[in-house]
């Protein structure tokens, strides 16, 4: 699991953001166990959050209104300005 995995899923607005099991579904990851669930939420949530430090994905936070009313983040790609993608990419090719 990459950044290009994780980004080739995400969509480029908050109206059609994704959740960490939507996005894990999208990607084809393991999540039938409760403990595959738990090893692919972890490796996303990691690579997610370095993403959203880099500027490249925003996240906001929603409730669920179905069934249970549990809280939830949810992610899609953050618009870069030209100036700033390249100070990212070498960000990311640091990283990487």
């Amino acid at each position: 699991m990459n950044q290009e995995e994780i980004l080739a899923v995400l969509s480029h607005s908050e109206a059609e953001a994704k959740s960490l099991r939507e996005i894990a579904q999208t990607m084809g990851l393991e999540t039938s166990s409760y403990a595959s669930w738990i090893q692919a939420e972890r490796g996303l949530s990691s690579t997610l959050r370095k993403l959203i430090k880099w500027g490249l994905v925003a996240c906001a936070i929603r409730q669920n209104v179905n069934g249970h009313r549990f809280w939830y983040n949810i992610y899609w790609k953050n618009e870069i300005r030209a100036s700033e993608q390249s100070v990212t990419e070498e960000i990311v090719v640091r990283q990487s």
